[in-house]
């Protein structure tokens, strides 16, 4: 066995990879930061406000969700904190787009990535969009509702501090 033939394989066909992944990776890195600056990126999430009411989402939602679908999770996270600290989402609001994105996420940028290594992305695409929907849903419309009814007589800022209130 030529072992120095295998290393220099295994370098080429690594380096081709990391080629095409680079292609992939640079210029949508490139495209979205110009959405960013040329504010695409905030009218395109003000299109998510009417799917957004389906998960009880107010359409501040919209600019952390569309960012985590585009530029992945990271830069995601980023948005939402800064949403938190402006205090624009609640809990229940914050744990239905963490369900979300947990588990649909950088679906333009994994997806094409998966492609260059032979994956279907079609199929990976469709089932993380569809498991992301159905498990948003029931979170937000079935286990979230039947906790705001328990809590009935707690007023916002009492179930957050987890005191009744007796206005």
């Amino acid at each position: 066995m030529d072992w120095s033939a295998m290393f220099r394989d295994m370098l080429v066909g690594n380096l081709d990879m990391l080629t095409d992944i680079a292609k992939i990776i640079f210029p949508l890195l490139i495209g979205i930061e110009l959405a960013d600056e040329l504010g695409i990126l905030d009218k395109v999430s003000q299109l998510f406000t009417p799917v957004l009411k389906y998960f009880n989402l107010p359409s501040e939602a919209g600019l952390p969700l569309i960012v985590s679908q585009i530029f992945g999770i990271t830069y995601g996270a980023g948005v939402i904190i800064r949403i938190v600290d402006e205090d624009k989402l609640s809990t229940e609001e914050l744990m239905s787009l963490g369900i979300f994105l947990a588990i649909c996420h950088a679906v333009i940028e994994d997806t094409l990535l998966f492609i260059a290594i032979g994956g279907r992305g079609v199929i990976m695409l469709g089932t993380r969009i569809l498991l992301a929907i159905s498990l948003t849903y029931i979170y937000s419309n079935y286990l979230v509702s039947d906790n705001i009814k328990a809590n009935s007589g707690l007023s916002q800022t009492a179930v957050k501090e987890g005191v009744r209130s007796y206005d």
